[in-house]
């Protein structure tokens, strides 16, 4: 049995025995590339101590601006569990990103602009901003990545929810790249932070 077959498959046995208890997401990114352009599209379903609470579904289109810059436009739909039932948020955003390449490490900086279109609440505009730093170097052919996201709300004017991640890529194999990395958002409510969402998430881009 390959090496990449053997970290597949034991991402698929530990991850669910590590995961509970904890907060939880499965994701699926499929990435293509067509005419020049990057189709993108994703699913995320997360997962805490209450059970199944939030899952989106998003599609997009990036295309390179200048050798280091690229820009993207994306739509997605959010569906988050309150009182038993899914509120629908309708989430069309657009994105502009720098890549800068060292030796060690590859920078992404990328500034997101949301709309967001919300049930039953007005309309509201939001910008993200996520530093990232994936190695360069592979090491037991793991590639380790670190990042941080600002989220700031244009409607009360307040940088009010932040997201740290840290994990790994495995080697590509037949199902495409399997990722596995540990995620913690933290919100603001009555001018205290509060953890939203702190736990595991298995990702596989296709």
């Amino acid at each position: 049995m390959s090496l990449i077959k053997k970290y597949i498959i034991w991402g698929l046995i530990l991850f669910p025995l590590l995961s509970q208890g904890i907060d939880h997401s499965e994701k699926i990114v499929i990435k293509k590339t067509l005419l020049g352009l990057n189709l993108s599209g994703e699913t995320d379903y997360r997962t805490n101590k209450t059970g199944l609470f939030y899952r989106h579904y998003d599609f997009g289109v990036a295309f390179p601006l200048a050798k280091t810059w690229s820009a993207a436009i994306q739509y997605r739909n959010i569906y988050v569990q309150k009182d038993g039932a899914w509120v629908l948020e309708k989430r069309p955003h657009a994105q502009i990103q720098k890549t800068i390449n060292t030796d060690l490490l590859k920078w992404t900086i990328k500034s997101r602009q949301e709309y967001r279109i919300r049930s039953g609440r007005d309309d509201a505009m939001r910008n993200r901003i996520r530093i990232k730093g994936k190695s360069n170097k592979t090491f037991y052919r793991l590639k380790p990545y670190f990042g941080n996201e600002f989220f700031y709300d244009m409607e009360k004017n307040s940088y009010n929810k932040n997201r740290f991640t840290f994990g790994f890529d495995f080697p590509k194999g037949k199902l495409g790249i399997p990722t596995i990395y540990y995620k913690y958002d933290v919100s603001l409510s009555d001018e205290k932070w509060v953890t939203a969402f702190a736990g595991l998430v298995f990702q596989i881009t296709i």
